[in-house]
Order: structure tokens, then C-alpha cells, then sequence
């Protein structure tokens, strides 16, 4: 499948940070309060607070995006589609990467 996809590189970097963002929840777990904010179009309290293992979420939402845009890439025949498609894999995981590095610095405890 990713033989044919063009831009290649950029479907493997979105692996690559989802990758060292799970990696990095885990590493820096010891270091964050029991609860922290990812929700923030929720309205202010309670509601916007998640476990600190729901920092997950967003990293294995993204490599989830990634498989799909790449499934979807394998039926399409249009190469400029087919790299739209890398390309939003990537900014969607460094979109999440830099969102869980700055809830990490924003509620750890250095």
C-alpha cells in the first residue's frame, strides 16, 4: 500500500511522531497531576479535565487518521489527492504533538 503512495516520507514522519508522542505521555506520566485539561471547547471546569492517560487519545486519534488516509489513498487514482492526503497526515500529527507537548508543559511538575 505505501509503495504506491507518493510522499512517502511525510506518511511515515506522522507514524514517526504519533510514535514519540504515545512514548512521551508514558515517559513523563510520573510528572503530570492526576488530572489535566484536553477538552477545551467544553465549557471551563470539570468538563475539560481527563485522566492523564487520556492524553492517548489525541496520538492514537492521529495514527488512526494516518491508516485511514492511507486506505483511502490505495483506491484513488488522482496523485495530487493521494499526496493531500500524506501531507494532512503529517499536519495532523505534528498538530497533535505540538497540543500534547504544551499541555505537558503547561501542568507538569518540573
Amino acid at each position: 500500500m505505501l509503495k504506491k503512495l507518493p510522499l512517502r516520507s511525510y506518511v511515515y514522519s506522522a507514524l514517526a511522531l504519533d510514535l514519540v508522542t504515545l512514548l512521551t505521555v508514558f515517559l513523563v506520566k510520573g510528572n503530570l497531576p492526576p488530572v489535566v485539561p484536553l477538552f477545551y471547547g467544553r465549557p471551563v471546569g470539570s468538563g475539560q479535565l481527563i485522566s492523564a492517560y487520556g492524553l492517548l487519545i489525541a496520538p492514537i486519534t492521529a495514527a488512526a487518521v494516518t491508516a485511514i488516509n492511507i486506505y483511502l489513498a490505495s483506491f484513488i487514482k488522482d496523485e495530487f489527492i493521494k499526496k493531500i492526503f500524506s501531507v494532512t497526515s503529517f499536519f495532523i500529527s505534528a498538530l497533535v504533538t505540538i497540543t500534547i507537548i504544551k499541555i505537558v508543559l503547561l501542568v507538569g511538575f518540573w
